[in-house]
């Protein structure tokens, strides 16, 4: 994967939650990409994602991603303040959040090289790891990678907020909770926390 960053993880709840250390790897959102075609000069149509019923404002995702979880946010998923550090990928911008003392980590990536949404993270539905998670605040969210990496307590989900736009949440849940928490799940609930802050900035 070109860019996954660094997964996060939560516990079973968000005031007690032991994340795990990252990779050392900084990023997951992947480029968008054309399914190939089943058969020479046939293009199969792409696997489309669900339509954004009530899609945020055009812009939404240009802001700073250090800023799409609150300073409160960030201590109750990791147990501690911590201060985001920013990196442009070269797909997204992204902010990492970590408590090196617990060895936990948060990534969110607001991704702009996903001009299609969630169409360009659909158009390798067939590719790897892909599961649709139940939505957020009725937003679409769908695990996706390379691979399954729950079995290490790692997972990536996508978020569609607008046809046009989407954005990353990874985590890496502690080690005592691997086999325990489903990392997946984890994620998802930091990227419900980022949509509450993005509405509130809406």
């Amino acid at each position: 994967m070109a860019i996954r960053t660094c997964w996060v993880t939560l516990g079973l709840s968000v005031s007690a939650i032991a994340l795990s250390a990252c990779s050392s790897d900084p990023g997951h959102a992947m480029p968008s990409a054309t399914p190939p075609s089943s058969e020479p000069g046939v293009t199969p149509p792409d696997p489309a994602p669900p339509k954004i019923a009530n899609p945020l404002p055009a812009g939404v995702l240009s802001g700073d991603p250090c800023r799409a979880l609150t300073p409160g946010q960030v201590t109750n998923l990791l147990g501690a303040p911590a201060n985001g550090e920013a990196q442009d990928t070269g797909l997204a911008h992204m902010c990492h959040w970590a408590n090196l003392d617990r060895g936990s980590s948060i990534s969110v990536q607001f991704v702009y090289a996903w001009p299609d949404g969630l169409r360009n993270v659909y158009a390798k539905k067939n590719k790897g790891f892909f599961k649709e998670l139940d939505p957020v605040q009725g937003y679409p969210v769908t695990a996706y990678g390379p691979e399954d990496e729950r079995p290490t307590g790692r997972c990536g989900v996508a978020v569609g907020v607008a046809d046009n736009a989407a954005f990353e949440a990874d985590v890496t849940i502690s080690r005592s909770k691997v086999g325990q928490a489903d990392a997946c799940d984890s994620a998802r609930r930091i990227s419900d926390a980022v949509i509450t802050t993005l509405k509130g900035g809406a």
